[in-house]
């Protein structure tokens, strides 16, 4: 017996196999003639109707489509003869099938029942729910077998009439059309059902196959439309292997890959968490990769999945394309199909059941309770803490990629607590940035423009918390006593020389908690803590953000710390500067417990005590009153700067810069008399400079003593202060 030659392509695969289903509708056709016979001719039901003639023709177009023994031979052959070419078609095809398997090349339907676990049966079903996307005479050849020319696609009846030999057979094989079983759970077919008052039986519905499995069959590999914009494929080449991890996540990941070598039987879910989503794809890539090499990975918009109207369609149909591309797949914002609940959650339920031979991943931003998650699978988690910053030195040098040789990339790590997708938003704002200045070379990236590129990466959910401060000043125009300006200046070391202390000189294995700043501004109002906070943010290119505490503060127990919460969870992630205006309001003694009121209230700055101690960039406090402040508090606070009330010197300074040559003005200034005989603070100075500054512009005249000396009085009137003829000596008449 000569050897079986294999299949040249797919489509050669699908014609054979089609010919054995040709032989198998015929025997069936046989069947139903001789248990049928007419009770109306062609002509009554014109166009109702199927002769025998016009079914004889349709297999005989058949058969010679399929290149078969002769036809016409067939036409009037009885049941055996059927059976025993059926018998020899059958091990044909199936000498061939295994002949092709053997030189390498997988057929599709074969390739599809592998990797979605179909049996026979499900495999014969599909070929038959294909043929009539194949040639429309399978259509009236349905009609006539179902004895209704108007269904003209194959039946479950049919299936059951083609593929099983007995009853047994047959309650065997209704499981392949249950609601779990792979055909309807992957939507490989529908099972179409007509409107009526009483569903229709099984037997009765219709199988139509699905366009994304028709295209596949015959060789398509463009992915499900419906998916479009819902799920994106990553290759394990498209991010760094391993990923760029901290020791301990990188300890984690480790552990996982050694027990996927040797796991056996069913893959695992594993519920990837962290404030990091680029690290938890690159994760999941790189695991994917581990588990089996060459894997992709298909990652799923969970966001737009909660949104869709039939998110157990979109999960189905995102589990099929990933089985049929051999990928593992990845759900992001999983814990968003569980909050929104009811399809969506019914949809996480189902992947969760889905199962398969590569671990499915569930990507989130925080922890969420999976105990009871349904399905076989082992479930994993595997928490991934945001990039330290070992970590972020080292995203910022693959982001860099040598472009910005004259950046420490040890500051900019140290400085900015950033995410990988921030690292590397940032990395292309900045090669935009310089090549909008130096077209062309992207080499010219300067600090600057990875500065700024850093904060507007930061910008997020606190600007919705908090009040952003802009500033135009420097250390000079701020007056204040010299051993204030220099503790101020220290602290600003303390930011800009971080990764000195930390990292190059190793304090950061020795500080483990309370590495941030928390800094206590103290004086009377209009000395000069705003501009201070506004000026060493300014000069360590941070944002400042001002602390509404009105949005902060609420009468409803517990509503406080929640509020605390956010602002320090967002702070966390914007490297900003918090500036507490006006704290002892917030921070205040601790009071006598004498009802519940008193005792959540002292919970609310215990609270805060904790997010202070914890909290790990610089927070500034600034009060009018640090004799309100809470001691236990005060002794928490690595720094105190008192601003003193200005003395007539420094006022006279404030006067003067605040009059610069540039505004015009008469020779009667007597700056000096006003700094000796008014203690105002600097905002109060500067509030009269502007007062008398707009009255002279509506004269169209130039600043005069008059104007200065009415707008200290209108300053003084302001702050519920007398206006003493006394004080103004000489100019009172300008009054």
């Amino acid at each position: 017996m000569t050897s079986a030659e294999p299949y040249s392509d797919n489509l050669e695969y699908l014609q054979e196999a089609l010919l054995v289903l040709n032989l198998r509708l015929h025997r069936q056709i046989l069947r139903w003639r001789a248990g049928h016979h007419q009770e109306a001719t062609a002509d009554e039901l014109l166009g109702l109707y199927i002769s025998d003639r016009e079914v004889d023709a349709l297999l005989d177009g058949l058969y010679s489509a399929g290149a078969p023994p002769d036809a016409d031979a067939l036409d009037h052959a009885p049941i055996a003869t059927i059976n025993q070419l059926l018998a020899e078609a059958d091990q044909r095809h199936t000498a061939r099938t295994a002949a092709t398997l053997r030189v390498g090349m997988t057929p599709r339907l074969l390739t599809l029942a592998q990797r979605l676990d179909l049996d026979t049966f499900e495999q014969d079903v599909l070929l038959l729910a294909l043929a009539p996307e194949m040639n429309r005479g399978y259509e009236r050849l349905f009609g006539y077998l179902n004895d209704d020319i108007t269904r003209r696609w194959p039946s479950v009846d049919l299936a059951y009439g083609l593929f099983c030999q007995d009853l047994n057979q047959r309650v065997a094989h209704r499981q392949a059309f249950v609601p779990q079983a792979p055909l309807q759970a992957l939507r490989l077919l529908h099972l179409s059902q007509e409107p009526a008052p009483v569903p229709p039986g099984l037997l009765t519905r219709l199988l139509k196959l699905d366009e994304r499995i028709v295209a596949y069959l015959l060789g398509s590999d463009v992915p499900d439309p419906v998916l479009d914009g819902l799920l994106t494929r990553l290759d394990s080449s498209s991010h760094p292997q391993p990923p760029i991890l901290d020791d301990t996540s990188r300890d984690r990941v480790a552990a996982l890959c050694d027990y996927l070598d040797c796991k056996t039987g069913g893959a695992p879910v594993i519920s990837i968490t962290g404030p990091d989503h680029l690290q938890q794809v690159q994760v999941a890539c790189y695991l994917a990769e581990q588990a089996r090499p060459g894997t992709a990975l298909l990652l799923l918009d969970g966001e737009a999945v909660g949104d869709h109207a039939h998110p157990k369609d979109v999960v189905a149909r995102a589990v099929r394309e990933a089985r049929l591309a051999g990928a593992a797949l990845a759900l992001k914002a999983a814990d968003r199909l569980a909050s929104v609940g009811g399809r969506a959650a019914l949809a996480l339920h189902d992947l969760l059941m889905a199962g398969g031979r590569l671990p499915t991943f569930l990507l989130a931003a925080e922890s969420w309770d999976l105990s009871s998650s349904p399905g076989e699978a082992p479930l994993l988690h595997l928490e991934l803490p945001a990039p330290d910053v070992e970590a972020r030195r080292r995203l910022w040098s693959v982001s860099l990629n040598g472009h910005a040789p004259d950046v420490d990339v040890e500051e900019l790590a140290e400085r900015f607590r950033l995410t990988s997708d921030q690292i590397a938003g940032a990395a292309r704002q900045a090669y935009t940035l310089a090549s909008l200045r130096s077209p062309g070379d992207e080499r010219q990236v300067r600090r600057e423009d990875l500065f700024a590129s850093c904060r507007a990466q930061s910008t997020g959910p606190l600007d919705s918390l908090a009040q952003r401060v802009e500033s135009i000043y420097a250390w000079d125009d701020l007056v204040l006593p010299a051993q204030i300006k220099q503790q101020l200046l220290s602290l600003e070391h303390w930011v800009r020389y971080r990764h000195v202390v930390y990292g190059e000189w190793g304090y950061a294995q020795r500080v483990m908690l309370g590495r941030g700043l928390a800094v206590l501004f103290s004086g009377p109002s209009g000395t000069g803590k705003t501009m201070a906070a506004g000026i060493m943010a300014r000069n360590l290119e941070l944002d400042l953000y001002r602390i509404d505490l009105s949005s902060v503060v609420s009468k409803y127990i517990g509503e406080t710390e929640k509020n605390l919460s956010r602002i320090f969870a967002a702070a966390e992630t914007a490297n900003a500067i918090l500036f507490f205006d006006e704290a002892d309001a917030l921070f205040g003694k601790r009071s006598d417990v004498k009802d519940a009121h008193d005792r959540y209230a002292n919970i609310e700055v215990s609270y805060l005590l904790q997010r202070m101690e914890a909290y790990d960039g610089l927070a500034i406090l600034a009060t009018n009153f640090r004799q309100n402040l809470d001691h236990a508090f005060a002794r928490r606070l690595q720094i105190s700067i008192e601003f003193p009330f200005p003395q007539a010197s420094d006022r006279e300074r404030i006067w003067r810069q605040l009059l610069p040559l540039s505004v015009p003005q008469s020779d009667d200034m007597d700056l000096t008399y006003l700094a000796g005989q008014f203690a105002l603070a600097g905002g109060s100075i500067k509030n009269s400079v502007l007062t008398a500054a707009f009255a002279a512009a509506a004269e169209g005249s130039p600043v005069t003593m008059r104007h200065l000396v009415r707008a200290v009085s209108q300053e003084l009137n302001k702050m519920d202060q007398p206006v003493v003829r006394a004080d103004f000596g000489p100019y009172y008449e300008l009054l």
